[in-house]
């Protein structure tokens, strides 16, 4: 390993919350950041101050407030769900919510999902009568979904993410094991099933790392990265070897934790915590034979949230700025000792170089 880039904070911040509060969530609004917490509260604070006005708190948002997702970094509106199986959405310069969208039965959301440009937003739920659902609203007509798969997925919907170019792209997750991805323009739900990843192991995390490249990332640590298939080839983009396992990230990163996959241009970070040390490392992981980690670019943050799990990061590119929350309810900003461009430093300054072999047929076996 290259030596270690330290991070130190800047600015820290409760939020002004009740005591014993988690910070799930950090979503950047416009020129603010915007947080939701275990209070079912939504708070929308200054970036370089973490301070939080009276007129920008939203409390009650849900009963049992889970997810957040901002429409865009440059506009004030986000979208939220609950474990009260509604799915709002908020103008936060008003302070009024614009949308209010209901699961017919009252089930629990779990995750949710806004389509690029904002048109569509997707909500996954929890397990309930042996059935799990993601549904699929179109904002513009909202009145009821548009889409609803009851049958791809048998247990909690844990994850569910937009193609970052192709709104019509739909990616799931659940602790069934299986990352599903769905065109969203098929009507037909057997049909709309384009794609199915199996983990074998209940997903944490899952999302797109490149227009190809999907990662998924399970409770127990267990990391894995598979190509979805060319429309054009019926193969993979290309010859390189899927998936790419790295099994068990904690002993590979003598770490105790994954909190999740920061992604921004091809770009990917995983964060990786440690309450016993009070630390959480930044770790590139760079595209070049496949997927691998660049352990001399790691960035670290001591005492990142002393001995309490941090539960959300979010990279803030042009200031090189690193926001994290945990669940000792607070919120703290870090810059590197050294001068680095956030996401460009983690960039691989490696060429990409042709393998041989062919890629791993089972690669997308479902069961």
């Amino acid at each position: 390993m290259g030596s270690i880039i330290t991070a130190r904070p800047f600015a820290t911040s409760s939020l002004s919350l009740p005591p014993n509060s988690y910070i799930y969530c950090i979503k950047a609004v416009g020129r603010s950041l915007a947080a939701i917490s275990s209070d079912d509260s939504l708070r929308v604070f200054d970036p370089v101050t973490l301070q939080v006005s009276a007129d920008r708190v939203f409390e009650n948002v849900h009963t049992g407030l889970v997810c957040l997702e901002n429409v865009s970094v440059e506009v004030e509106s986000v979208v939220t769900a609950g474990r009260d199986g509604y799915v709002r959405c908020w103008d936060l310069r008003s302070g009024k919510k614009t949308v209010e969208l209901k699961d017919e039965k009252s089930t629990p959301f779990l995750s949710l999902a806004i389509a690029p440009g904002g048109t569509a937003v997707a909500a996954g739920t929890e397990l309930t009568h042996s059935q799990a659902t993601v549904q699929i609203w179109d904002l513009r007509s909202p009145q009821s979904p548009a889409a609803r798969y009851v049958e791809c997925h048998n247990d909690d919907v844990t994850e569910l993410c937009y193609h970052p170019s192709r709104a019509s792209t739909l990616l799931s997750g659940s602790t069934d094991g299986l990352v599903n991805i769905y065109d969203t323009t098929i009507a037909d739900e057997d049909d709309s099933l384009i794609e199915v990843f199996n983990h074998e192991a209940s997903i944490h995390h899952a999302g797109f790392l490149t227009d190809t490249d999907v990662y998924a990332l399970s409770h127990d640590e267990q990391l894995s990265i598979y190509r979805m298939t060319s429309p054009d080839e019926g193969e993979s983009a290309d010859d390189e070897p899927y998936p790419i396992v790295f099994g068990d990230m904690r002993p590979r990163l003598s770490c105790e934790y994954i909190v999740d996959i920061a992604t921004n241009s091809g770009s990917a970070v995983i964060a990786a915590g440690s309450h016993s040390t009070s630390t959480m490392d930044l770790i590139p992981l760079h595209h070049s034979v496949g997927w691998e980690l660049d352990m001399s670019r790691t960035v670290r943050l001591w005492k990142a949230h002393d001995e309490e799990i941090v539960r959300t990061i979010y990279i803030e590119s042009q200031s090189s700025t690193i926001y994290t929350g945990g669940e000792d309810g607070v919120i703290k900003a870090w810059r590197p000792d050294e001068a680095v461009n956030s996401f460009a430093h983690f960039r691989s300054t490696r060429t990409k170089r042709k393998r041989d072999s062919v890629a791993d047929e089972k690669r997308r076996k479902p069961y």
